[in-house]
Formats: structure tokens, sequence, C-alpha cells
């Protein structure tokens, strides 16, 4: 299992994962935390990159295994799917 390379996940990092899990694009999650697309994008890559993962998939799957994130989290009734 890859290690977490370069610290703990921030708490920007792990709500952004959480959201991704959740079914969420980065411009609804940029939307719901209150920042821009672009930066959604740094936060997953570098949340992956702490995690060791190859993808956003991936860092969101490692953090469920790890329990960084957890399924009773999840936002996962409906997505607001067209809604930014």
């Amino acid at each position: 299992m890859p290690r977490n390379l370069a610290g703990p996940l921030s708490a920007g990092e792990l709500a952004a994962l959480q959201l991704a899990a959740s079914g969420y694009t980065s411009r609804q999650i940029a939307h719901r935390l209150g920042t821009t697309e672009q930066g959604i994008h740094l936060r997953l890559k570098s949340a992956a990159t702490k995690l060791g993962a190859r993808s956003r998939t991936h860092a969101v799957v490692i953090a469920l295994r790890r329990c960084l994130i957890r399924f009773d989290d999840l936002d996962l009734n409906e997505p607001a799917r067209g809604a930014a």
C-alpha cells in the first residue's frame, strides 16, 4: 500500500477528496468550498501526490481505505448534476 509521502493531508485536501468521492465535479466542489476550480485541481493533485496515488480516483480510494474519509460522511444522495 502506498505511504503518505509528503505529510498529512490538509483540511482543504480532505474536503475536496470527500466531495470528489461523493460524485461532485471540480466546478461543483469549488462552488461548495468557496474557491476556484483551479484551486480544487491543485488540492486534489496535492492530495494524490501525498497519498502516492496515480489519479484523483485512486486518491479517493486510498483515502477511503485508510479511513481518512468515511463512507458515512459522503453525500451520496444526489450531487447536483448540472449545477455549479
